[in-house]
């Protein structure tokens, strides 16, 4: 059973360029042996696969299922999907307008694993709690045009009125590397910075950088000015997206897929010390003293692994893309505006098996 829900969508002004092709894999294929179901599957690196592999968890339900899932580890799932290699990939949530828009390939988002992390830091002492404390013309240290900037760029608009943007705006977004950006923040080469926590982390444990927003995430901060706010976690980082052709002829598989991922995440919710310190490469710490940070960091509400991978509820999913409303709102000039005639993502509610 399927809960599916659309929005009528507004599409993104990026400055990504991509290659559009034909997405293969669409229909599905077999192993070499002939005999096996292929998913090829793009992702980031990742603790949790980790998990599910070196325990035998990945091989176990493989057999079960008759299932190859042929992976390519990619910081770049987005141009990975759109140049047409895969049958699903991760993907945030503002990124499904773009990719179609961009390339013409219909989606369908039909899980979810983790939500967006990136704060805004602050130097010790320093009197920000928000944006709208900097003051403007000031130089924001961030990543990059869009991925979290675009959460922000919301934020910013819908919470303070500020118009937060790469090239523009009231503010000088200045982009660097996440790991470079702690080291600028701190002699004073920008006012504040947008930073992934795993890149900040032995300037946090010092005690040298704070988190702004009274330590909250992205994640943590959306229901604040979502206009449809249910009360539940938002804005998801990375979804579990397939081409529609392969989620139209494997759906039962697709819920065999996050069945598989629900076990990985209770793995990980049971086991976070052991697997930060086995891992410690995912969470970019190699100090004693910082793998102990980044496991008190996670041992709380900052946990941005969601509980389950399925998509709860026709309304849960209504207030998560509610975010592409905002982003018509923006400045046209912005990188994370969305205009009127977008394409539709879809995404679907399954439901697990039994």
């Amino acid at each position: 059973m399927r809960v599916t829900h659309t929005l009528q969508l507004v599409t993104l002004a990026t400055t990504v360029a991509l290659v559009t092709a034909a997405c293969g894999g669409g229909g599905g294929s077999t192993s070499a042996d002939g005999e096996r179901e292929v998913i090829k599957f793009a992702f980031a690196p990742d603790p949790v696969w980790d998990l599910m592999e070196d325990s035998g968890t990945l091989k176990k339900w493989q057999d079960e299922n008759n299932v190859v899932i042929e992976t390519s580890t990619t910081w770049d799932e987005f141009t990975y999907f759109a140049g047409g290699h895969g049958d699903i990939v991760s993907m945030s949530t503002q990124e499904t307008p773009v990719l179609e828009a961009e390339t013409d390939i219909e989606t369908v988002t039909f899980g979810k694993y983790n939500y967006q992390r990136v704060p805004m830091i602050r130097r010790a002492g320093d009197p920000y709690e928000t944006l709208e404390d900097v003051p403007k013309g000031s130089k924001i240290c961030v990543s990059g045009p869009t991925s979290n900037t675009a959460f922000w760029t919301v934020l910013a608009k819908e919470m303070h009125d500020l118009d937060y943007r790469v090239g523009g705006g009231d503010f000088k977004l200045v982009v660097n590397d996440h790991f470079v950006n702690p080291t600028n923040l701190l002699r004073g080469d920008c006012e504040v910075a947008a930073i992934i926590p795993e890149a900040a982390v032995p300037q946090l444990r010092k005690g040298e950088l704070e988190l702004m927003y009274d330590g909250k995430l992205p994640f943590q901060l959306y229901d604040e000015f979502a206009p449809k706010g249910d009360g539940e976690l938002h804005v998801l980082g990375n979804n579990f997206t397939a081409t529609k052709e392969w989620f139209d002829e494997h759906e039962d598989l697709a819920v065999k897929f996050l069945e598989l991922w629900q076990t990985g995440i209770d793995m990980w919710k049971e086991q976070k010390e052991e697997t930060v310190q086995k891992y410690p490469q995912h969470f970019s710490v190699e100090s004693e003293e910082d793998i102990d940070y980044m496991i008190e960091f996670v041992s709380g509400d900052n946990d941005w692994f969601v509980d389950s991978p399925f998509l709860e509820s026709d309304e849960w999913i209504t207030t998560e893309i509610a975010i592409w409303d905002l982003m018509k709102h923006l400045d046209p000039d912005n990188a994370n505006y969305l205009k009127e005639d977008a394409p539709t993502p879809e995404f679907v509610a399954l439901s697990p098996n039994g």
